[in-house]
Formats: structure tokens, C-alpha cells, sequence
């Protein structure tokens, strides 16, 4: 765990690119803390900065990323974390999505913005119950996902876009007691 914690913050200081904010990365870790997930998903792996984070607080992180670069990045900052615990995964996240057979209790959608509706309707049919989708960059990039808020006001989907970060939004199908 301490070498997980050594890899973020060299990647909160060397904050390079954008990735999803430290303080939307904490309020996600508040709530996995009380939810407690055993399987989480991003899509959108970066430098592996979500997923290091999520490998301190569940059981299993599967993290998909197409670019190469950032593939090979997050799996040396992985490696360097001895986070065994996280599956990466390269390649399109829209074709991926649909060979996945696991469900998962949380999924953090961070990739191409446009593609995020699409993410969204491949991501319902991978959660578990009472589960949780967390959409990064909401507010920042709100014109190119004007089809995933269409989407959302027509849906039978709990939303909620917070005021964290660059926007966060959480998504929830209908909870059950």
C-alpha cells in the first residue's frame, strides 16, 4: 500500500495532463468507502492515477485505455505500486465494453468525451445492483456530451453533476432496499 501511495503523489506533482482532479478522486474514494465495491471500472486509464487510487479501497480495478503511450505509462506506475490488483486492459473501450462478462459496483466513465452516451449504455448492462457511474469533466466539456444529457433527462437513470473538479456526475439506476 505505501508504494500504491508513493505513485500518486508523484503523479499529483507531475501532473502533466489532465486527469481526473485529486478532488474529485477523493470525493470517489469517500464514497467507495462507504459503499465498499469489491470490482470497480474505468474506462479511461491515463496514467493509471483513478486506478491506483481505486486499488487502495477494492478488491479488483479493470481499467481499459487505447492509447499506447498511456498504456505503457500506467502499466510501469502499476508495476512500480506492486498493484497486482488492477487488470489493464488496451484497446477501444467501445468494443471492449461489449466482450466484457464480469459485473461491476462501480464504473468511472474518463475517456472520449463525445463517446460518453455510448460508454454509458454499454456500461448499465455490466453493473451490479444499487451500484454507481461516475462521468468525469461534465462541466468542462459539457458541448461535446450534449447526447449523453439528452440521453439522461429521457432515461429512467438517478443523475446528479457536482461542482467537483472539472464536473462530476453520478449515475444510478433505480436503488433498491
Amino acid at each position: 500500500m505505501k508504494k500504491v501511495l508513493e505513485i500518486i503523489e508523484e503523479l499529483e506533482k507531475n501532473r502533466l495532463q489532465p486527469y481526473l482532479s485529486k478532488e474529485a478522486m477523493d470525493f470517489i474514494s469517500i464514497i467507495c468507502k462507504i459503499l465498499k465495491p469489491k470490482k470497480v471500472l474505468e474506462i479511461g486509464a491515463f496514467h493509471g492515477y483513478s486506478a491506483l487510487n481505486f486499488s487502495l479501497v477494492t478488491e479488483k480495478v479493470t481499467t481499459i485505455e487505447i492509447d499506447e503511450n498511456a498504456v505503457k505509462e500506467a502499466g510501469k506506475n502499476f508495476k512500480k505500486a506492486e498493484a497486482d490488483n488492477i487488470n489493464l486492459i488496451q484497446g477501444g473501450a467501445l468494443e471492449i465494453l461489449k466482450t466484457l462478462k464480469e459485473k461491476f459496483d462501480l464504473i468511472l466513465i474518463d475517456a472520449k468525451k463525445s463517446e460518453y452516451k455510448k460508454y454509458l449504455e454499454l456500461s448499465l448492462n455490466l453493473l451490479n445492483k444499487n451500484s454507481l457511474i461516475f462521468a468525469d469533466n461534465t462541466i468542462s466539456h459539457k458541448e461535446s456530451m450534449e447526447d449523453l444529457f439528452r440521453y439522461l433527462k429521457n432515461s429512467n437513470l438517478y443523475y446528479q453533476e457536482l461542482n467537483i473538479g472539472k464536473g462530476l456526475m453520478i449515475i444510478s439506476n433505480k436503488i433498491n432496499p
